[in-house]
């Protein structure tokens, strides 16, 4: 991914995406673009930087005097008025630091949820799209000597040991490092088998491809990859979608499985 106005999407969701509430597909996009932006990633760096004041403790006071007895006589009210001015001091310094810590406070918050506010408001901003659903194309590539199934982008596709025709038993934090594919999804040039879709907890459509919910996996960093394949995660083991279908003659091998 790259480009000004993909980066400017992305640091538009960089709030969101520090605060965990982002969706699934959006995180994906997320961390799909970090990986090859190093300006979004420095971006994000000084982002999650801001928490840090946060649980900065302030610095002790070095100012206590040295345990002495108080001397007697004359010079003992000097030696009292001395000791008043320091603490004095000290209190002061004490209140300084304080507010200091408390304006700083209000300063990470202030951009943290002006951050998070500005990604809101750019998805709000955005033109209705054509039903409830992206129409996710599905293709085929070669990976390490092996025809798989992939996204429109390359990237491979994945089914997960668990699941079943009828119901994802990815959820939650399972999600995050396996997104979902969207459905409604249509078969590129040279696919076969059935494509169908589910209906997961939250509502969305999943694609599924001959029984099988389909997902990506973050953990490849671009197309060609399969890093994902055999891994066992999330109480079962993960497959790429290996398929017998023809690849296209104008598409070239990928390396790498």
């Amino acid at each position: 991914m790259g480009g000004s106005g993909t980066c400017a999407g992305v640091r538009a969701q960089l709030g969101v995406y520090l605060t965990g509430a982002i969706p699934p597909a959006d995180r994906a996009v997320v961390v799909r673009h970090l990986a090859s932006c190093a300006i979004c990633r420095a971006e994000l760096t000084d982002l999650s930087a801001l928490p840090a004041l946060l649980r900065r403790p302030a610095s002790r006071a070095a100012a206590e005097a040295p345990g002495q007895d108080a001397p007697s006589g004359p010079g003992k009210g000097a030696v009292a008025a001395g000791g008043e001015a320091q603490l004095s001091r000290l209190v002061r310094s004490i209140q300084r630091r304080r507010r200091r810590r408390r304006w700083l406070l209000a300063l990470a918050v202030f951009v943290l949820v002006a951050v998070a506010s500005t990604g809101w408001a750019l998805r709000l901003a955005e033109p209705p799209r054509s039903g409830t659903q992206t129409t996710t194309v599905l293709e085929l590539d070669r990976v390490g000597g092996t025809t798989v199934l992939t996204d429109a982008e390359g990237y491979t596709l994945y089914w997960f040991g668990p699941d079943n025709p009828t119901m994802s038993a990815c959820e939650a934090s399972c999600t995050r490092a396996w997104p979902p594919v969207t459905a409604p999804a249509v078969a590129g040039a040279g696919v076969s088998g059935t494509l169908g879709a589910i209906t997961r907890p939250d509502g969305s459509l999943q694609a599924t491809y001959d029984g099988h919910p389909l997902y990506t996996a973050t953990a490849d960093m671009g197309p060609g990859q399969a890093k994902g394949n055999a891994v066992w995660s999330d109480g079962g083991q993960w497959h790429a979608v290996v398929v017998s279908g023809q690849l296209p003659a104008t598409s070239p091998p990928a390396d790498g499985y």
